[in-house]
């Protein structure tokens, strides 16, 4: 038939999928942008730092005090008055105590802000993923429309010619409206994840996003490393860590708050036109101020470890589960790769319809078989490279 003279490019609109170029933009370049550029890092880098100041202010000695007196006499005997300079403080080693449970703090309120961050960038590397998927279903999907689009003007010039009929054409039609509805509802879909990301990057709209076809490279690393990276990168539990470790020294710290508090000043007075002057020494005893704050300084040290543990388990757990997930997908894309990179499936097709073998009917229901196969393959690699992102998240501190 001389409609299938020229021959159909289908067979390598599914192969290109394996053949994008790189483009100048990368996820890292986004990346880059979303860092120096979100909204909510910057409010967190400002607030970190007063919540550093705050924490350190704690320790310093309490206000000095200035003392006035002035009593008026009778004219014989005259006025009096004096003034006083007096600087409390606590017990030495309460201070000692207070600066290592504040570094804990600090180091804390730095994991904290740690984790916040590193879940903003693995949110928009995930969002980065999710336009690539998008991009590639587009370039396939495009190809494909292009390709029947290009069979359907070559049957449609042999209706004219009385070799095909109706019933073809109109087969084709309904073909070209299914694949322009997935088209579309791809590009739809791109748009709204153009959008989030361009959110992300305190809305500011990055450039070349839509070219984006190509994963980040990154490796499937074993299991022990995995495990080993998140016990001592994770900031989610090195903020536990620091939390724990606070807490003990305010147990520590409430222990000492029984010991006697101390005032030093100097005092000067004029009496009877006598002038005295010296200093004077105070002492507080904690009798009542320091009740029960041992015994809750204790249970909140408890909770801090439980805590941590928890957090530990957890993450292990993730871990476990997501590695598991990725080594199953690894082994089911090479399982597709094996067959969707052999184009001699469709070739068959082809030959098939072209000598007759096979009604275009046919021939359509084969072919989406092969096509349905290489979305069902571009899922599995975006669900592989979204569980590497996460695997792989501490590359992102």
């Amino acid at each position: 038939m001389s409609i299938m003279k020229s021959k159909l490019l289908i067979t390598f609109a599914i192969a290109s999928i394996f053949s994008l170029t790189a483009n100048a933009i990368t996820v890292e370049s986004v990346l880059d942008s979303i860092e120096s550029n979100n909204i909510h890092i910057k409010a967190r880098i400002a607030e970190i730092k007063g919540k550093t100041s705050e924490i350190k202010s704690s320790n310093n000695l309490g206000d000095t005090e200035f003392g006035f007196e002035y009593q008026k006499g009778d004219n014989v005997e005259g006025n009096k008055y004096g003034f006083s300079v007096t600087q409390g403080f606590e017990w030495p080693g309460m201070y000692i105590t207070r600066a290592k449970a504040n570094k804990s703090k600090i180091k804390a309120a730095e994991y904290e802000f740690s984790s916040q961050k590193l879940d903003i960038m693995l949110n928009a590397k995930l969002v980065c993923l999710n336009i690539i998927n998008a991009n590639r279903k587009i370039k396939a999907q495009t190809d494909i429309y292009n390709n029947i689009s290009q069979l359907y003007n070559e049957y449609e010039k042999g209706f004219k010619h009385g070799e095909i009929s109706i019933l073809d054409i109109n087969k084709l039609k309904i073909e070209l409206l299914n694949v322009k509805q997935a088209l579309d509802k791809s590009i739809t879909e791109r748009n709204v994840l153009i959008e989030e990301l361009t959110a992300i990057n305190g809305d500011i709209a990055i450039a070349g996003v839509e070219n984006i076809v190509d994963y980040p490279v990154q490796d499937l690393k074993a299991y022990d490393i995995y495990a080993s990276e998140a016990i001592s990168l994770d900031p989610v539990l090195n903020y536990s860590r620091e939390v724990a470790n606070s807490a003990n020294k305010e147990t520590t710290m409430a222990k000492m708050g029984w010991l006697p508090k101390f005032s030093v000043g100097y005092k000067f007075a004029n009496e009877l036109g006598s002038k005295f002057n010296g200093i004077a020494v105070g002492m507080s005893l904690p009798i009542f101020s320091n009740l029960n704050k041992v015994s809750m300084a204790k249970s909140e040290q408890i909770s801090a470890e439980y805590g941590r543990q928890d957090t530990e388990i957890e993450m292990n757990s993730a871990i476990k589960n997501d590695y598991a997930q990725a080594v199953y997908l690894r082994s089911q894309i090479y399982s597709y790769n094996s067959v969707l990179t052999d184009s001699s499936n469709i070739e068959m097709l082809e030959k098939a319809l072209s000598g007759g073998q096979i009604s275009l009917l046919n021939y359509l229901l084969e072919l989406r078989y092969f096509l349905e196969a290489q979305q069902t393959l571009l899922d599995l690699e975006f669900e592989y490279n979204s569980i590497l992102a996460k695997l792989n998240k501490y590359s992102l501190l």
